[in-house]
């Protein structure tokens, strides 16, 4: 959502949350696989991180894989970055325990997260057209049924992004209207704007995908499955995360 607020009035507001602000709030997530496209990409995020939030009191995490995240952590974050690939529909080794807890909170306590805002982006290979890109989908809609607004639509890097008319979403291109969008949704908090979640399919509002649009639902059973052979362990149960 594009937001516009006086420069003047956004600083003086900014300024005054300075000290409220925890040192780290904002989340840069990842999984990816041997290749690495994803380490890749999140990389190019964490790069292009405006100075002028920084100014503003935010700051933001090095990448981390999602299985190095403490998921009770998002109690205090504000907001969430999350990159991942896909392998048949199913998340990386280094994000299967997040994606376990996400999806055990998500039928668990809906509406948990709602304090949190959220950004998603990845990579998928049409080879696999089945299930393509449905990490990067399937995450971003568990986010939202956990009460999480997504302040900027998700980037399928290689295929169609509305808000940067892209033929090929790329990732710098998308990681600098994704900041620009959450300056715009923090000014607007601080001047009592509201501001509306971005729709999930709004990527495709000026073309869609050339593949499909589909989500394919697994559940927490197969992806338990998945983890055993991949030998990662079972995160134990996050806490309870309140509404």
């Amino acid at each position: 959502p594009k937001v516009v607020v006086g420069e003047c009035h956004r600083k003086e507001v900014w300024q005054a949350s300075m000290t409220s602000m925890p040192e780290s709030n904002i989340v840069l997530a990842f999984g990816s696989f041997q290749k690495g496209d994803c380490a890749r990409d999140v990389k190019v995020v964490h790069e292009q991180f405006p100075k002028i939030l920084r100014l503003a009191g935010y700051d933001v995490t090095d990448p981390m894989e999602g299985n190095e995240f403490d998921f009770n952590a998002l109690k205090e974050t504000k907001v969430l970055v999350l990159c991942t690939s896909s392998k048949l529909g199913f998340p990386p080794p280094n994000l299967m325990q997040f994606a376990h807890n996400l999806m055990t909170a998500a039928a668990a306590k809906p509406g948990c997260l709602a304090h949190l805002r959220h950004a998603v982006c990845g990579n998928g290979q049409d080879l696999y057209e089945e299930t393509y890109m449905n990490m990067p989908r399937y995450m971003d809609m568990l986010l939202e049924k956990c009460g999480s607004r997504r302040f900027y639509q998700r980037g399928e890097f290689g295929e169609p992004h509305a808000a940067t008319n892209a033929e090929k979403c790329e990732p710098k291109a998308w990681s600098g209207g994704m900041w620009s969008a959450l300056t715009d949704t923090i000014a607007a908090d601080g001047d009592n704007v509201q501001w509306s979640s971005t729709p999930w399919d709004g990527l495709w509002a000026l073309k869609q995908s050339p593949v499909h649009n589909k989500v394919t639902e697994w559940t927490v059973q197969e992806l338990e499955k998945k983890m055993e052979k991949e030998k990662v362990a079972v995160p134990p149960a996050a806490e309870t995360l309140e509404a």
